[in-house]
């Protein structure tokens, strides 16, 4: 009992070992991920994922209003998902949503990697704006 019971974390161990090598995504997402940027149109990103994956399959996710995600199904184990926005004027046009977010969905551990896009200096710049306190009242003196 002792020794199944040894081989077993034997096991697990050199699993735990390969898997802390592993990647984190495949290097072809990560190329793709590199390469996304907000505005581009849902046939640029489309394009370019296709790039690395030739057969991935661009599927609607879901959408609230004018936002949503749009996911690119790349292998039977990997799938990214884009958050984009209709254009006002066409709702057919589809755009990467400025925020930049992206999912990266392992399907065989069950994973969701969350990524998004954080500007320190616009986010500086805009704290900025609203730390400073507001005139009470009419902004005169008081007597």
């Amino acid at each position: 009992m002792k020794t199944i019971i040894t081989i077993a974390v034997m096991l697990s161990v050199a699993f735990g070992a390969l898997a802390a090598e592993a990647p984190l995504v495949p290097d072809g997402i990560n190329q793709i991920l590199g390469r996304i940027r907000p505005d581009m149109s849902e046939a640029q990103v489309e394009k370019i994922v296709k790039t690395y994956y030739p057969d991935a399959k661009a599927t609607s996710g879901p959408w609230s209003g004018q936002t949503g995600y749009v996911e690119f199904k790349v292998t039977s184990r990997y799938s990214i998902s884009v958050a984009e926005y209709n254009a006002k004027n066409d709702f057919n046009s589809r755009f990467v949503h400025a925020d930049m977010i992206l999912y990266v969905y392992d399907q065989d551990i069950k994973r969701r990697i969350n990524i998004s896009f954080y500007n320190w200096e616009a986010e500086k710049k805009k704290s900025e704006k609203t730390s400073e306190p507001k005139p009470q009242g009419d902004g005169k003196p008081a007597p």
